[in-house]
């Protein structure tokens, strides 16, 4: 039987490394935490309507992911799976520069529901390929790099944004509303593209056994099964407190930029602050849950979620902006690195499609509901109570991972 050789994974952390950080420079560029709230405030957006953007996000990041799973299963090749179903990732970044510059003036409501309709386009797309796309990397990567390429995506994806970021704020200083959203989707959507290229190089061998095919409702009652796993359940509490964690996530720009009265283009700076932080700091948690295990990882990511949002809520001066996204960048390599790379760890030698699929869907009620909370909360009591609310809850998932979270990889190690 073929297999990969040490050549091929070189080639394959190289190329998918590079897919990876050109993707994560797109969805910078698009970024629903930073940029596109700006854009959908513009718009007249409401707190629950900002709050409805990554609520339909997390949702798509989740429900389908299921079917995601029990496609992947079938597909001896993930990666032709993967190349059919991506373009629903990267053409709704086209079609939002054609709403910037055609609709947003004449009809300012019309262009935000349909601007928040290619999110979630977009993020369901995203949805259904977590399952194949992390079926395709276990395959395709050395195991024992895996950390590190996560890492290595992460951080060159951060560094590029970074220029990105620059790019952004350029065009949104330089041109006037709505024209100047509508350059900033166009150059993410290039850059998504230019991801493809590298992400159709990608090596693999096919799987010459595959399950039985089984209605869709049969795999979903399969669910039960990967629950009775209480190691991989405790997992996902876990991802759950997290999410609702997150909840003041996608208000945490809106609400700086309003409490010291600062223009839009500073929404630029704030995305090059979080990644120039995301992109040195990959470098070495990366590498370092490959050795220690990516517990660690999950941990920090609620140490410094916890530290950004009290922070941002004890603010005082624009200056102390800067910090705050600091520390946003960290959590955004620890929670990514550590949650794929844990995920991975956990499923390895298991049916790993319906576990992933299975925490990707049991999860995403939760995700898309936690925002919309965060967004009445914030209009009932305003962004502050919800900032110090979310630090919180990140105080509570500290002690709930130190207590009930088993690192795969440290028990593997050890036995």
């Amino acid at each position: 039987m073929k297999r990969l050789t040490e050549k091929d994974y070189r080639w394959n952390f190289i190329v998918n490394s590079l897919d990876y950080a050109f993707f994560s420079l797109g969805m910078t560029l698009g970024s629903i935490f930073t940029l596109f709230p700006v854009f959908a405030r513009n718009l007249g957006a409401s707190n629950l309507e900002l709050g409805l953007i990554p609520a339909i996000a997390n949702l798509g990041w989740g429900i389908p992911a299921i079917w995601g799973a029990k496609y992947a299963e079938r597909s001896p090749k993930k990666l032709n799976l993967v190349l059919k179903v991506t373009l629903g990732e990267r053409l709704p970044y086209l079609f939002m520069a054609l709403i910037s510059f055609y609709l947003a003036v004449p009809s300012p409501r019309l262009a935000l529901y349909l601007s928040i309709l290619m999110v979630g386009i977009a993020t369901f797309s995203m949805g259904f390929l977590g399952p194949p796309w992390m079926s395709m990397i276990e395959k395709v990567i050395d195991p024992r790099r895996r950390g590190t390429f996560f890492a290595m995506g992460n951080g060159l994806g951060a560094m590029l944004g970074v220029g990105g970021s620059a790019i952004a704020g350029e065009l949104l200083s330089s041109h006037p509303f709505p024209v100047n959203f509508g350059y900033v989707f166009l150059t993410a959507f290039v850059f998504f593209m230019v991801s493809f290229v590298f992400l159709a190089l990608t090596r693999e061998v096919p799987d010459h056994t595959l399950p039985d095919d089984e209605p869709i409702w049969n795999y979903i009652k399969n669910m039960k099964n990967v629950f009775l796993d209480r190691h991989f359940r405790n997992f996902l509490i876990e991802r759950i407190i997290t999410s609702f964690m997150f909840a003041s996530s996608g208000f945490i720009t809106v609400y700086l930029l309003e409490k010291f009265s600062l223009p839009d283009e500073s929404a630029a700076v704030f995305t090059a602050i979080v990644l120039v932080s995301q992109g040195l700091s990959s470098f070495l948690f990366g590498p370092l849950g490959d050795r220690k295990g990516h517990k660690l990882n999950l941990l920090l990511s609620k140490i410094f979620y916890s530290a950004a949002v009290i922070l941002a809520f004890l603010s005082t001066s624009p200056v102390h902006a800067y910090p705050v996204f600091a520390l946003m960048g960290l959590v955004n390599t620890t929670n990514n690195v550590g949650n794929m790379a844990i995920t991975l760890d956990f499923v390895s030698g298991k049916r790993k499609e319906l576990y992933m699929g299975s925490l990707y869907f049991s999860i995403a009620p939760f995700s898309f509901v936690a925002p919309l909370i965060g967004g009445k909360i914030a209009d009932l009591s305003g962004y502050g109570v919800l900032m110090v609310l979310t630090g919180l809850i990140g105080v509570f998932g500290i002690f709930y991972v130190v207590k009930f979270i088993v690192d795969p990889r440290v028990s593997n190690k050890n036995n």
